[in-house]
């Protein structure tokens, strides 16, 4: 992949490298003191370990302006393929949508092992294919996103993590899908309606729910 390419769906796309709570909460519960944010883009999860006491440091491809405002000493470039890090550097490393992205994500994912010591956070687009997306014509919109080269269901991520050395602790998916905004945006609801009937609707008990992103914990197995 270009960095070209990389800059510009960055720029088209604008939320990478933004928290986002469900991520947060995996990193209280599972995240141990040294961490690494490998794809840590604009360095925002870096700056939040900080201030909540990690020993924590970024690692991309490209270096973003935001690395400069603070804490330049805790961010570094390079190929997540072939970092700069010793052996077991880290208690933990995570990587947020990254894995899609990569040219060999079996490199990627013997390279993490290398450099961490307990274990590895990873979030990835949910590629499963539901069969009512289908009959809508609608898709989740990472389909769309065209730096993505690599697409995981559960299974897969399973799959490959256990292939590569880790054993999954913890498996789970984020950010929900709400296909009644679409609805009320077709019947022209105002706004404010559909906000309130969003939560109503994502509150019921036999509501089927989808979600774009899957999360893992898995832990670094040793031989």
């Amino acid at each position: 992949m270009t960095t070209e390419k990389l800059i510009e769906e960055r720029k088209r796309i604008g939320t990478w490298g933004q928290l986002n709570p469900a991520r947060l909460d995996v990193i209280r519960n599972y995240a141990f003191p040294k961490t690494l944010d490998a794809g840590c883009s604009t360095g925002e999860y870096v700056r939040w370990m900080l201030s909540q006491g990690y020993d924590a440091y970024g690692y991309d491809l490209l270096q973003s302006e935001s690395w400069e405002s603070e804490a330049m000493d805790r961010f570094s470039t390079g190929d997540l393929q072939k970092t700069h890090f010793k052996d077991e550097e880290f208690d933990t490393v995570i990587s947020f949508e990254v894995l899609e992205h990569v040219d060999d994500v079996g490199k990627v994912l013997s390279e993490l092992k290398r450099i961490t010591r307990k274990n590895v956070i990873l979030s990835v687009p949910d590629a499963e294919l539901y069969p009512i997306f289908k009959d809508s014509g609608l898709t989740f919109h990472h389909w769309v996103d065209r730096t993505h080269q690599h697409f995981f269901s559960a299974k897969d991520l399973r799959r490959i993590l256990h292939e590569h050395g880790f054993e999954t602790q913890f498996l789970g998916r984020i950010n929900p899908v709400y296909p009644e905004v679409m609805l009320c945006e077709n019947l022209r609801i105002p706004s404010v309606v559909s906000k309130v009937l969003k939560r109503i609707l994502w509150a019921l008990p036999f509501r089927k729910k989808y979600f774009m992103t899957l999360i893992v914990v898995a832990s670094k197995r040793h031989s």
